[in-house]
């Protein structure tokens, strides 16, 4: 990451270099609260699924299942509780992750957006233009950061 910000000396000045690690940052740590969503959305998933299976295998070995005989099973044993309350974990976290991933990619497209609306007096029209296109670049290709257009 070193060699970037070096590189980019002779591309940009140090406030945009600044606001370009700000980005890149934002970036990761958005990248970071999807990846954390995703992990427990399946923790959710396969707690609760693996809680109907439990539940379905043992309505069929059951020699009458009906909804209240499960019902009951369900609150007469505490390895179903417990398997309910880890579903609700897992879900709720997943939902903690998603908040912060939405309140993560909303700062990095402002950011994004901020940086393309004052492109034109970060890098002067014509003698550093050559220097944008060659930073807009970079990021494209070495962060998958679109600084080309403002739409996501």
């Amino acid at each position: 990451m070193d060699s970037l910000w070096k590189q980019l000396d002779r591309f940009a000045d140090g406030p945009t270099k600044q606001m370009l690690q700000a980005l890149v940052k934002r970036k990761l740590k958005y990248e970071n609260y999807a990846k954390q969503c995703r992990r427990w959305q399946w923790a959710s998933l396969v707690c609760f699924s693996l809680m109907c299976v439990l539940l379905i295998f043992k309505s069929f070995n059951a020699p009458q299942a009906s909804p209240q005989l499960i019902l009951q099973e369900i609150l007469g044993h505490t390895v179903y509780l417990c398997w309910i309350m880890a579903s609700a974990f897992a879900y709720c976290t997943s939902y903690y992750f998603k908040k912060k991933e939405e309140k993560a990619e909303g700062e990095f497209h402002k950011l994004r957006c901020e940086i393309i609306q004052k492109s034109t007096d970060l890098w002067p029209q014509p003698e550093k233009w050559g220097a944008r296109e060659s930073v807009f670049h970079l990021m494209k290709h070495r962060y998958d950061i679109n600084l080309y257009f403002e739409s996501k």
